[in-house]
Formats: structure tokens, sequence, C-alpha cells
């Protein structure tokens, strides 16, 4: 059932949107490269609090479906692939599978453990790590290549992921 009016208590205080909306301004403000899904993703979780929250929505109850169709799985992974260096929006994905985005964010997440950005961030990262591995690239062209808008929002990310920086791993494997 649609929401057709929202109803907000001024006299409450939401901490869900409080930390969602907190986390959207960051991500807008300090990565002026910032990964498109993961903004769509972040607004889409937005939506659906004020419809659950606000608009009186509640989420689907008994049958746990809504995971993807095997082949939408496949498209959405094969795309993910193929379009790391691409601004790619869950839009974009989700209009390849035929769903909504925010159905697809979900049935995505049902399927494969891990939610849509999660997902694209852990294929830029061992793309880059093989390029890293494979090749004398430099690293702001490693970024590039893998997505990443800039060689410091590579930095940070991969750091975060791995425990250690671009260069530092890339050394520590040349190494040996």
């Amino acid at each position: 059932m649609p929401v057709s009016t929202l109803s907000w208590s001024s006299d409450r205080r939401d901490p869900y949107l409080s930390t969602l909306s907190s986390v959207l301004l960051s991500a807008v403000q300090q990565e002026a490269t910032a990964n498109q899904l993961f903004v769509d993703q972040i607004g889409m979780s937005l939506l659906a609090h004020f419809a659950q929250t606000y608009g009186g929505l509640s989420p689907h109850d008994g049958n746990q479906e809504g995971g993807l169709a095997p082949w939408q799985e496949r498209r959405a992974k094969e795309i993910m692939r193929t379009r790391l260096a691409s601004r790619l929006t869950i839009a974009d994905v989700a209009a390849a599978c035929k769903l909504t985005p925010s159905h697809f964010a979900r049935s995505f997440r049902r399927s494969t453990g891990i939610a849509p950005h999660d997902y694209l961030s852990r294929l830029r990262i061992d793309e880059a790590r093989r390029l890293m591995l494979t090749t004398e690239l430099p690293l702001a062209d490693i970024a590039l290549i893998c997505g990443f808008g800039d060689q410091s929002y590579f930095t940070r990310i991969f750091s975060r992921s791995v425990g250690a920086s671009p260069g530092a791993w890339r050394r520590a494997r040349s190494e040996g």
C-alpha cells in the first residue's frame, strides 16, 4: 500500500534520521568524488525510514522472499564488474535488473548478504590489488582505472579495507 501522508511529532527526537542524515552530509561534503552508489543507498535508507516511521508503511511480514532471481544477481554482478571505472549508480544496476532502486538494493543484500555499495567497493579493491601486483602503473592511474575518483580517496578506502596504504601494500608484496 503506498504512503499518502507523513505524520511527525515535533516533540520526539529521531536518532535514525539524525544518524543517516549525518552520514549522507558527511559523504557529500568530505568526498568530492563520493561514490554515487553509496550516496544513493543512504538516500534510499532515508526514504524507507520516512515511509515506515512517518507514513505507516509496514515491512513485509511472513514470507521472506525478496532475493534477486539468479539472472538478476548474475546481471548485477556482471555490470558492477565491467563498469568499475564508471559512475555507476544503484538506479543503473536496478534498471538492468528491471527493478526499482530500493527493491534492488534490498534484494541484492538478501541474495548476497552484502549491500551493493560494499560489493562494488570489494570488487574495486580486488582489481586494485591485482593491478598493483601485475603492473608498474602509478597508484594514481590504478585509482582511476578501478573507479576511485582520485588517489587520496583510493588510499583512504584501500587502507580502511586492507589495513595498509596501497603503497605500503605494494612494497610489502614486491620485496618478498
